[in-house]
């Protein structure tokens, strides 16, 4: 059977009794295309946030199955995601990560375009005879939709809407946001960007992965020890609490519930530091509700975003051999600044590029992207927890350091390849 058939890929990964993927995943050229049609193509591909156009005329960059776009906030009030591609010979009008302006212009021959991407001018257009400017602006994306400040747009011209797509996610993406007395977040310029010469995948597991945490960020953990901060038994007790929880779609969270101990929630910690900050939140949230907004949430949407305590993780995937990761730090809203400081220090602490976390984690997907050279051994076990794994309604839960998240993340990758779009859900 031909690789590109639906079935031979969806049998890539086999969700019997032991959960295992075939390592052809990692390293097939041909099944990272197949990702781009039948995934990146087909869902909805979170492209940026509000707040990064808040103004009409702001733009931002983005890819979409490896194509770029524009994610372009116009005077009508609307927000579009367009092709990055002039309509007469294909050039970016766009070469910057965002900026301002009043339109786009191709550096090649000059045809100019509104933020909206209708074709505006041509120069030297007495060389055309009955050209149809109003059929010639960028494409725009076929569909795009904003939740709760957050933008997504899809290839795909037909399946699930954007509220369908999230619906699983919906009180958990509520909770993360609640951090904040407004209920809403402003990313802050400029993202933090990594590469790593591997697959995609490897980052999409890792971010809901706690059990690697204890041995690829044991050095943070003595490090914590040695500056008298927490000592490593604390920081594995901390982390071997609370619950993997996967979703249809895809997606997954960890959840870590901490109370409100300022010793172990930084919800509490903050509360405690700022009263203006405590006096906000009790305002809004009863005592139960307080609870459930302090737990550390790291939630996984499907199939490119994740929604960390200190920024928002967008993966890229260039190559079956290469991926970008971009980590745009955000301020909640309705806290006092120097609060929000404090948060940008602490991701550049351990997230940033010199920070003690991120630098292990790239380390890993090489190791791991070499590892997968060895070919005496087929397939990767996925299989942890997988015993014990229960249902809550339409959730699978799991302890904290199983495989829930990354079988949830698989078994929507097999689902995808077999049906061959991301219509029939």
């Amino acid at each position: 059977m031909p690789l590109d058939s639906h079935p031979a890929l969806a049998n890539l990964v086999d969700d019997g009794e032991v959960f295992r993927i075939h390592n052809r995943l990692y390293h097939d050229p041909a099944i990272f295309q197949a990702e781009l049609r039948h995934i990146f193509s087909t869902t909805w591909v979170y492209v940026g946030h509000v707040s990064e156009v808040p103004e009409v005329g702001d733009y931002k960059s983005a890819t979409i199955a490896t194509q770029p776009v524009i994610v372009s906030h116009h005077e009508d009030g609307e927000i579009y995601v367009l092709f990055n591609r002039c309509r007469h010979r294909g050039t970016v009008v766009c070469r910057d990560d965002s900026g301002h302006s009043n339109y786009f212009r191709c550096p090649y021959h000059n045809w100019v375009y509104a933020n909206d991407g209708a074709l505006v001018g041509v120069s030297m257009a007495d060389g055309y005879q009955d050209l149809d400017k109003g059929g010639l602006g960028l494409q725009r994306i076929p569909r795009t939709g904003v939740h709760r400040g957050f933008i997504f747009a899809s290839l795909a011209d037909r399946g699930p809407s954007l509220e369908q797509h999230l619906a699983p996610l919906q009180k958990y993406i509520d909770r993360w946001l609640a951090r904040s007395p407004d209920g809403e977040v402003r990313v802050l310029p400029t993202a933090h960007r990594f590469e790593y010469p591997g697959n995609w995948k490897w980052q999409a597991e890792n971010g809901t992965d706690s059990y690697h945490g204890n041995y690829v960020h044991e050095s943070w953990q003595r490090v914590l020890q040695r500056a008298g901060e927490s000592r490593v038994k604390d920081v594995r007790a901390f982390r071997s609490a609370g619950c993997a929880r996967g979703f249809d779609h895809g997606h997954a969270l960890l959840e870590r519930p901490a109370g409100l101990n300022p010793n172990a929630s930084w919800t509490g910690r903050m509360m405690q530091t700022y009263p203006e900050y405590r006096q906000a939140m009790e305002s809004r949230h009863d005592a139960e509700s307080l609870e459930a907004v302090s737990a550390k949430l790291i939630i996984f949407v499907f199939p490119n975003m994740f929604m960390f305590d200190t920024h928002i993780r967008v993966i890229d995937p260039v190559r079956v051999d290469n991926t970008q990761i971009r980590f745009h730090v955000y301020a909640l809203n309705g806290v006092p600044e120097e609060m929000n400081t404090h948060r940008y220090r602490a991701h550049e602490r351990f997230f940033g590029p010199a920070g003690f976390g991120t630098p292990d984690d790239m380390e890993i997907f090489n190791a791991s992207e070499t590892g997968m050279r060895a070919t005496a051994v087929d397939w990767s076990l996925l299989n942890r927890g997988q015993h014990r794994e229960a249902r809550d309604g339409a959730e699978r839960v799991g302890d904290i350091n199983d495989e829930t998240t990354t079988r949830s993340l698989y078994r929507e990758w097999k689902r995808l390849m077999a049906t061959g779009d991301g219509a029939d859900r």
